[in-house]
């Protein structure tokens, strides 16, 4: 199985420098870029973990070399309690060097740059970036990282080993206001491997306590720095939300021991009605008067059709008594001599 590869940084500039610290005796040639607002330093350019790195957030200014013309290339980067001295590998390298240094520290251009329009191009375009990233990491500053529980030592090492399914690694208070802690539970041969790093605010940033320091701009810098050097092993935790949407009602069968589930209806009294099995239509409010569909002589029902209903109480229609005694007496009579 193959592992994945490791992207290469993104860096604004990148070029081979020759780097002496104050206890170096000599210059040593290193690969060199400038990756956000950090100088950093690599064996070779294949390399992708830097041997030293330089903030420029503590960046003072650059010197100009003196009048030794074997020191033409060189020039001395000044920081916070620190002086480094570098020498580029050309007078045209050295000159860009210095133009992305003191444009990425300083966020603007310097005017006294003479670059051709492509460099200069170039040079715009990672001030540009290096804007961005600061207002992202300022944004990010402000956030509480969505892993930060306000609980005990002894509630983060419960939390972590009773719900495994959400995560292994959380962030809380710690024994002071200036410090914070990162809590880690991990299987290791079937057993829990609890483990506490401690935070510290400092004016640089927030410091991870480990061999060696690690200073990072804001607290979700910090869990980045966990999960990507755990290979995203450590995975934030985000507790599940512990409220049902669903009234849940458990039922168990006498005969064969079967537990089975089924939710309640969502609003009182309401019924939900299978689609097979649909409500009859409503019967009309006011059904036609019998008179008006049935003919007992006949024995068969017939619709009277578009007729005008007259307003008001209906009246029956007066039927002749000499016309209805008659027919009684015809059809009695049939009758008898059908007996007879």
């Amino acid at each position: 199985m193959s592992r994945a590869k490791t992207p290469a940084p993104e860096h604004y500039y990148e070029e081979y420098l020759y780097k002496k610290d104050k206890n170096d005796r000599g210059f040593t040639k290193l690969w060199a870029g400038i990756l956000g607002n950090t100088l950093c330093f690599y064996s070779n350019h294949k390399d992708l973990r830097s041997i030293d790195t330089i903030s420029l957030e503590n960046y003072v200014s650059l010197k100009e070399p003196g009048g030794n013309l074997s020191s033409e290339n060189q020039f001395s980067l000044c920081m916070k309690g620190r002086e480094i001295q570098l020498k580029a590998e050309s007078l045209e390298s050295r000159e860009m060097w210095r133009a992305y240094i003191i444009t990425i520290a300083e966020l603007r251009i310097p005017p006294s740059l003479s670059l051709l329009p492509g460099p200069r191009l170039a040079l715009k375009e990672a001030l540009e970036k290096e804007i961005e990233r600061k207002k992202k990491n300022e944004a990010e500053e402000n956030e509480t990282p969505s892993c930060f529980y306000n609980v005990s030592r002894m509630e983060a090492e419960n939390l972590l080993m009773q719900n495994r399914e959400c995560g292994n690694l959380l962030l809380r208070p710690g024994g002071n206001q200036k410090t914070l802690s990162v809590s880690t539970c991990q299987k290791f041969h079937s057993k829990d491997v609890v483990k506490h790093y401690r935070v510290m605010q400092e004016q640089e940033g927030y410091v991870i306590q480990v061999e060696p320091k690690v200073v990072c701009s804001s607290l979700a810098n910090v869990i980045s720095h966990f999960v990507n050097s755990s290979n995203k092993t450590l995975k934030p935790f985000v507790k599940i939300c512990e409220y049902e949407n669903k009234i849940a009602i458990y039922e168990q069968n006498n005969e064969d021991g079967v537990v089975t589930v089924r939710y309640a209806q969502d609003s009182p009294g309401s019924t939900k009605t299978s689609p097979l099995h649909t409500a009859p239509p409503p019967l009309p409010r006011d059904p036609p008067p019998e008179d008006d569909y049935e003919n007992p002589d006949q024995g068969e029902k017939r619709w009277n059709s578009f007729r005008e209903v007259s307003k008001g109480p209906r009246t029956p229609k007066p039927v002749p008594s000499s016309g209805l005694d008659e027919e009684l007496r015809r059809k009695l009579e049939i009758r008898r001599q059908q007996i007879n």
